[in-house]
């Protein structure tokens, strides 16, 4: 059995993380962007008074950007599950995910947060100056 040097055996693994080098998709603009968007449009359900938590929303991104397929992974009631839907799907177009120079399409999932302002408070009040 031949036996490969610990150098070779880096060179190799090297190459193959560079031959499969994948770039996720993202919003256009990032992640600031994208948590600016979620503040513009993010409305809390009507009729509903309390109930704080994360949605988790999968989708795919085509290799022209646009989100198919979208999809409830983690819920909440289904106030919170359809309001997270609607404003994934008001979204642009994102930049899709990248290998070898060439826009894929790829599967991405996002978690939505639905939180009350007496929420922040506590959180705010909890920090360490």
């Amino acid at each position: 059995m031949k036996k490969f040097s610990p150098i070779l055996i880096i060179l190799m693994v090297s190459l193959s993380a560079k031959a499969q080098k994948l770039t996720p998709p993202h919003f256009r603009g990032g992640d600031k962007a994208f948590h600016e968007f979620l503040k513009e449009n993010l409305k809390w359900p009507k009729d509903v008074s309390g109930g704080e938590g994360i949605v988790t929303i999968s989708f795919f991104v085509e290799n022209d950007g646009r989100l198919t397929d979208l999809k409830v992974v983690k819920g909440m009631s289904q106030p919170f599950n359809k309001e997270a839907l609607r404003v994934i799907a008001l979204s642009e177009r994102w930049v899709p995910a990248m290998r070898d120079g060439h826009f894929i399409k790829s599967k991405y999932s996002v978690p939505i947060q639905f939180y009350t302002m007496q929420a922040v408070q506590v959180l705010d009040s909890t920090k360490v100056n």
